[in-house]
């Protein structure tokens, strides 16, 4: 008489919660690179906002420079334009505050701007700040 087969115990795979063991959850990234891609255009914005602050304090920081590199005499016609739109438009109460802060910091980072051109550029901003 025959033996029966033996037969071998079922096979159990224990797969821990979360889909370990390389196998992959359904609905998540399949690939370490596709998380990678999902988070590029986060490190793009974040770059991108890095490069426009660095842009934007060196042209700050340089406008003072860029005007004393000017020639003496191009110099010297900025300054007695802008002082004179500080003393025309700038001491009218309907004036535009902005742009005559703007004027008033010119004639301070000019090298030409003598004590009173610089009182009067001191005064124009800081009757700006007492409006604010």
């Amino acid at each position: 008489m025959e033996k029966p087969a033996a037969t071998a115990p079922p096979l159990h795979i224990a797969v821990p919660p979360g889909g370990g063991g390389g196998i992959p959850q359904a609905g998540g990234p399949s690939r370490p690179t596709q998380v990678l891609r999902s988070r590029t255009p986060i490190f793009v914005a974040f770059g991108v906002a890095l490069l426009a602050a660095v842009l934007w304090v060196s042209n700050w920081r340089s406008t003072p420079a860029t005007l004393r590199r000017l020639p003496a005499k191009e110099r010297a016609a900025l300054m007695e334009r802008t002082l004179s739109t500080v003393r025309e438009i700038c001491r009218e109460p309907a004036r535009p505050r902005e742009f005559c802060r703007e004027q008033a910091s010119i004639l301070l980072d000019l090298p030409e701007c003598d004590r009173a051109c610089q009182a009067l550029a001191k005064e124009e901003l800081l009757a700006d700040s007492a409006v604010k």
